[in-house]
C-alpha cells in the first residue's frame, strides 16, 4: 500500500467502460526534496467504480488529497526534446480529500448562506467583555504570597 499527500495536475477524466463501469484517469505529482533540488515525480491512477463517478466534480486541478494505491509500477519514456523520462502508474484503491473545495453546485449557494457580519461597534462589545472575564471575572483561589522555590 503506498499512501502519499498529492494534488492534481489537471482535471480529472471520469469514462465508462463498454459494460457501463465509471473508472477516472488522474495525473497527480507531489514534491521530492528540498530548496534548489526539489522536483515533482508525477503519478498517473485509475480511480474504478462509484468512487470515480462521484468524486468526479470535486476532483479539479490543484485539488490536494491524500492517495492510497495498490499495484504500484515505474514507466519509463522518452521525453519530446528526447530525454528519458519516468513515471509511476497505479490503481487508486481510495482518497483522502484535504483542500476543502466544495461540489460546483454548493460553491454558488455558499455566499449567500454566511452569516451575517456584526457592526464594528458590536465587536468592540465582545472584545471587551471577553477582557473584563480575564482580568477580572477570573479567580484561580490561589494565595499570591506563597512563594516558590
Amino acid at each position: 500500500m503506498f499512501a502519499k499527500l498529492v494534488r492534481l495536475g489537471r482535471d480529472a477524466e471520469v469514462r465508462y467502460t463498454p459494460q457501463g463501469d465509471p473508472v477516472a484517469s488522474l495525473a497527480m505529482v507531489y514534491d521530492i526534496g528540498f530548496g534548489d533540488k526539489k522536483r515533482g515525480q508525477w503519478i498517473d491512477g485509475t480511480l474504478w467504480g462509484k468512487r470515480a463517478e462521484s468524486l468526479g466534480p470535486f476532483l479539479t486541478k490543484g485539488t490536494q488529497f491524500v492517495l492510497y494505491a495498490d499495484d504500484i509500477e515505474f514507466e519509463q519514456f522518452a521525453k519530446k526534446d528526447g530525454t528519458a523520462g519516468a513515471k509511476l502508474k497505479c490503481r487508486v484503491s481510495d482518497i483522502t480529500l484535504v483542500s476543502g473545495q466544495q461540489a460546483p453546485q454548493q460553491r454558488q449557494q455558499a455566499p449567500q448562506q454566511q452569516a451575517p457580519r456584526q457592526a464594528p461597534q458590536q465587536q468592540a462589545q465582545n472584545q471587551q467583555q471577553a477582557r473584563q472575564a480575564v482580568e477580572g471575572g477570573f479567580d484561580n483561589g490561589f494565595d499570591d504570597d506563597i512563594p516558590f522555590s
